[in-house]
Parts: C-alpha cells; structure tokens; sequence
C-alpha cells in the first residue's frame, strides 16, 4: 500500500456516530489516520470504531456531550489518552430542531438547545483541543457548517443563526492562530442523504412536495451522498491543503446559486 493521504495524522471527529461524521471518520482511517469517534450515543460509537476496526483501521471512542462543558472536555480527554495527541479536530455535531417555527415563535430555551450543540459545541471542543494542536506544531480545524448559514431555511432560524455563527467562528481561529500553524476552515453542505435528513422529510405534512421541491433547489437534481462530504473533508485536512485557511466551502450542488 502505498503513502495515503492522511497518513500519520491523529484526528478527532465529534458527532461521528451516524451521518456524515460517520462517514467523514471512516474514509479519514481508510486514508491513513488515527481516528477518535465523538458521539453522544455510546452503543453507535463504539459501532463505528468497531467498523473502523474491521477495515484496518484504528479508532477509539470518545463519547459525551460537546455541549456541555464537562462532557466536552470527557470527549477531548478520551481523544488524548487514545490517540497520544492531536493533530485534527472535525467539529460535525450538529442538531436540527424537529419542529417549524417564524422567529418570533420560538422558544428562548428552543433557540439555546440548537445552539449548545452547534455553536457551543464547536467553542468547548476547540478550546480545549487547540492547546495539542500547538503541541503538535500545529493542525486542522474543520468545522461542518451548512449552507444555511448563508442562505434562508424557512422554519430553521435557530439552526441557521448557529450555523451563521459557526463560520464566523472559524474564520477568527483562521487569523488568530494561522503563525502558530493551524488552519481553520468550514464545510457548507446543502441537503445530504441522513438519517436526520430522512426524519425530517418523514414530519413534513406532504412528503412528496416538500422533496419535490427541495430537490429543485439543488441544479445537480439530486442530494448529496455522505461520502462526498468526506471525500471533501479529507482534502481540506491534508497537507495537499497547506495554504487553504479560513474558507467557506460550499458542497452543495449548485444550491446556493440558485
């Protein structure tokens, strides 16, 4: 086997137990790397390391919470202990609220649980994991944004608003910390084939119309598959990607240009 593209790299992925972290941790072990698997759900996590496993790769579970401040550090600290340091972290949790609302309907504690996981989250992992990356003499940051942050998902204000958020964040660790030789960058996906994606289609009132229409904001006619989005990850967090920081990259099949 020759040199793969991730290979030596310590690499942890939060939200990785299903979705397109799943996937992004499985193709970052079939490129080379060590990968720690952060998940809320602890039987999944160790499912996906056990996958991982089986392939050839090597994984360890870091499950908790990245919302909260201690299960945040739980899942760090797991990531140390197994993988021995870090040199890339993938921000991927995420949640999408199961419900439709204008703005002035929501709940004050509806909007702070969409962004404890996605804005708050992000924040509690990369303060504690950017202490190793300098250890190491730098890394990647990858934040899984989605393109909602740039354009209006009637119904999500809160997850968009926290998306909004994430970018920015990224964007200041891109300037603030690029001489001490990390990157940060944010992925933008429009709509991509989930299990969360799923469920959301499944509440919809008329199914049929709501994917109908959906799929005719994306130009390529179709969603996206969870591999594309890894297959993306991957390049922005290898070192075919040393001048690439601060970045909003749109993998969306033409949605946003619509």
């Amino acid at each position: 086997m020759g040199v793969r593209t991730l290979d030596g790299k310590r690499a942890l992925v939060t939200g990785a137990s299903r979705g397109i972290g799943r996937a992004i941790a499985i193709a970052f072990a079939a490129e080379g790397a060590a990968v720690a698997i952060g998940g809320r759900d602890v039987t999944r996590t160790c499912s996906v390391c056990q996958e991982i496993g089986e392939r050839g790769g090597t994984a360890t579970p870091c499950p908790g919470d990245v919302g909260d401040e201690a299960g945040a550090a739980d899942v760090v600290d797991a990531a140390i202990r197994g993988l021995g340091g870090l040199d890339v972290v993938v921000n991927n949790a995420g949640v999408i609220a199961p419900y439709e609302r204008q703005p002035h309907e929501w709940e004050p504690a509806d909007f702070d649980a969409v962004l404890r996981t996605n804005l708050r989250g992000p924040f509690l992992v990369s303060r504690l994991a950017i202490p190793h990356l300098l250890a190491a003499g730098g890394g990647v940051l990858l934040h899984v944004s989605s393109i909602a942050a740039v354009t209006v998902w009637e119904g999500e204000f809160a997850y968009g608003v926290a998306k909004a958020g994430l970018n920015m964040f990224s964007h200041h660790l891109a300037v603030e910390y690029a001489a001490q030789g990390i990157r940060s960058n944010t992925l933008l996906p429009a709509s991509v084939a989930t299990e969360a994606h799923e469920a959301a289609l499944a509440r919809a009132p008329d199914r049929a119309v709501v994917e109908r229409d959906l799929l005719a904001r994306h130009p390529v006619g179709r969603f996206a598959d969870v591999r594309e989005i890894a297959s993306a990850a991957v390049f922005l967090c290898s070192d075919q990607a040393p001048f690439l920081t601060g970045a909003e990259v749109r993998i969306d099949g033409g949605y946003s240009r619509r």
